[in-house]
């Protein structure tokens, strides 16, 4: 296994102090500093949320580092499609994660086992991402709390005690349902819903030594079979909960918006929810989150996810200081000031000493159980969501009637073969995401001209993170064309527009900041296609220049079908109104499935263009 030497160790506290000397002073970067050699460093983010808070917090602490980001599929069979093309980025981060859907490909990541940063973490949470050998690849970022809100209002109003044992918790659901109020509603038809209360109202039994053991079993790729032991009481205890919380098969039906606004209308008593949807509601009064029930009230436990997990390819090791440089920069991303700056929720706790992030008062019952480590991060292999979802709803429909024949499927299913899938299309050229001055990048101009050709518009427009890093030459199973483009969905604006308002569209485009579409640095520039852009650095960021179409300057009075990416609720409305646009229209089909169904179909993507001059 690869291991951090004493050498990286040191050098990171020697790179620490040069760093912090780094950051002091300001202003724009003069034109020797600018086209001087540095750091070049590539981190892919599971969400295009990251990029305006986390990637500018990095970008601002390391000045001296040239990072490349770039929005990926969430899912970590994203970065075994990179690892197998030799093109994983120096940092990844992912949200859904198990060390059982990574394994295969663990050597080509760094081990951290040996590093001071580890040894931050509590090792109650530490141990989820050790393998049987002690290997750590992976570390956890600060987590989402998950667990049941209850209406508290509404339990006020009848009397009933907010409960904090199992027993209660049965109680109240009887007494609910003898006034007519269900006890209980949650968005079953949702994967992550089913596997989030398999698993929260059993975390007493996955953490016995014995579950432990079994975790780590599974997690090291040793067993690909539940223990009985360990699970058949997990099954029992979740089919006595459909019964008494009063689980029905129409909870397989609606979506997670219709749970909520029964619980806001008090039609339901109690939710699976997150400390992010706790605040939400708990500042209007109507919430507060407490914990899986246990036996005592000292059994309870809350579930936590990780806003995302992090790790580093062992390219980090070409050099003792580069090694040193991406130890560092993993430290500032987990420590105090960066977990603060993940956008991803609110009510957040971090899983590692010396951070202390604050809560709000719907979370009154949580540090207690924090203290105590009772916050158990969720196993969350590809296998797990699958599987506990047709399981799960298999209960509720009575195709598994009791927890043994729900178990003897799960284990089933888990175990079953998984079809290798035959390859789809196969790409004869390849193109590097990496931005050039005098072009921009390759990758994501063939996508964003082949979105352009596709949509029937003169012009285009969108950031290149858009863009899921480089593009491979060579075979792709129809899943892995989706991992050409960010895995979120994204809107796609059609409207017309002059000259002169897509000249004032794009400075209001360079101007944003601080939210989603931000420009940051040269990685996170916008990619246009069908024209050009001239754009110059300032001491702020970017200023435009001019814009041409063919070498030619750009009529400011001829109107033009443009199509703009972006997400219109959070910033395209509001930079399409600054340019004197007010009408638009929203192109139905995703863009995602439109690059894939062009590949299917046999058209390749289209050759990049030279779509931008940075001086």
């Amino acid at each position: 296994m690869r291991k951090w030497t004493w050498l990286g160790r040191l050098l990171a506290g020697t790179l620490a102090l040069s760093l912090l000397a780094g950051c002091s002073g300001g202003g724009a970067p003069t034109e020797q500093a600018a086209s001087a050699a540095r750091e070049q460093v590539t981190v892919a983010f599971w969400s295009d949320q990251l990029t305006e808070r986390y990637g500018q917090y990095l970008r601002d602490s390391f000045p001296e580092v040239e990072f490349e980001f770039y929005v990926i599929t969430n899912s970590t069979d994203f970065y075994r499609f990179k690892a197998e093309h030799g093109d994983l980025p120096d940092i990844l981060t992912v949200r859904r994660f198990s060390l059982n859907d990574v394994a295969p490909w663990r050597d080509e990541l760094i081990d951290l086992s040996g590093t001071g940063l580890a040894n931050t973490f509590h090792q109650s949470y530490l141990r989820s991402y050790t393998y049987s050998d002690g290997t750590v690849n992976w570390l956890p970022a600060c987590a989402e709390v998950d667990g049941l809100l209850v209406n508290r209002a509404l339990m006020e109003e009848h009397h009933i005690p907010i409960p904090s044992t199992r027993q209660e918790f049965m109680e109240a659901c009887a007494a609910l349902k003898a006034l007519g109020i269900r006890p209980f509603r949650s968005n079953f038809n949702a994967d992550y819903t089913c596997m989030e209360i398999l698993q929260g109202l059993s975390i007493a039994q996955l953490s016995t030594q014995e579950g432990r053991e079994w975790r780590q079993r599974y997690e090291s790729g040793q067993t690909d079979q539940l223990s009985e032991a360990v699970w058949l009481p997990v099954f029992e205890e979740l089919e006595a909960f459909l019964s008494y919380a009063g689980v029905v098969p129409a909870d397989l039906e609606g979506d997670t918006a219709a749970v909520f606004d029964a619980y806001r209308q008090r039609e339901v008593a109690v939710i699976r929810g997150t400390s992010a949807e706790a605040s939400r509601y708990g500042a209007e009064g109507i919430s507060v989150m407490i914990p899986y029930c246990g036996e005592t009230e000292e059994d309870g436990w809350y579930l936590t996810y990780p806003a995302f997990q992090v790790a580093a390819s062992v390219r980090a090791e070409e050099r003792p200081e580069r090694q040193a440089l991406i130890l560092e920069i993993l430290t500032a991303m987990l420590g105090q000031e960066g977990l603060r700056c993940i956008a991803t929720g609110e009510n957040m706790i971090a899983y590692n000493r010396g951070v202390e992030l604050a809560l709000s008062s719907v979370l009154c019952e949580l540090p207690p159980y924090a203290d105590r480590n009772r916050l158990y991060i969720r196993l969350a292999s590809s296998d797990m969501f699958s599987v506990s979802r047709q399981v799960v709803q298999g209960m509720i429909t009575g195709e598994y009637p009791d927890a043994r024949s729900a178990f003897d499927a799960f284990n089933a299913a888990m175990q079953a073969p998984a079809g290798a899938e035959a390859p789809a299309v196969h790409l004869d050229t390849g193109y590097s995401y990496a931005f050039r001055p005098d072009g921009g990048s390759a990758a994501a101009s063939a996508v964003l001209n082949s979105l352009r050709e596709e949509l029937d518009a003169e012009l285009l427009i969108g950031q290149s993170v858009n863009v899921a890093g480089s593009v491979a030459a060579g075979d792709y199973t129809e899943a892995e064309l989706h991992y050409l483009t960010m895995g979120e969905s994204i809107d796609l604006l059609h409207c017309e527009m002059t000259g002169e308002q897509l000249y004032r569209y794009v400075e209001l485009l360079l101007a944003a900041d601080g939210r989603q579409g931000a420009v940051i640095n040269d990685s996170t520039l916008y990619v246009s296609s069908g024209f050009e852009m001239e754009i110059r650095r300032t001491e702020d960021g970017y200023a435009l220049e001019r814009l041409t179409a063919g070498g030619q300057p750009l009529d400011l009075a001829q109107t033009y079908s443009v199509t703009v990416l972006g997400n219109e609720r959070m910033l395209q409305s509001e930079l399409l109104a600054g340019a004197g646009v007010t009408a638009f229209g929203r192109e139905e089909r995703a863009y995602k499935q439109i690059i894939v169904d062009r590949l299917l179909a046999g058209r390749p993507l289209a050759a990049p263009t030279d779509y931008i001059t940075l001086r």
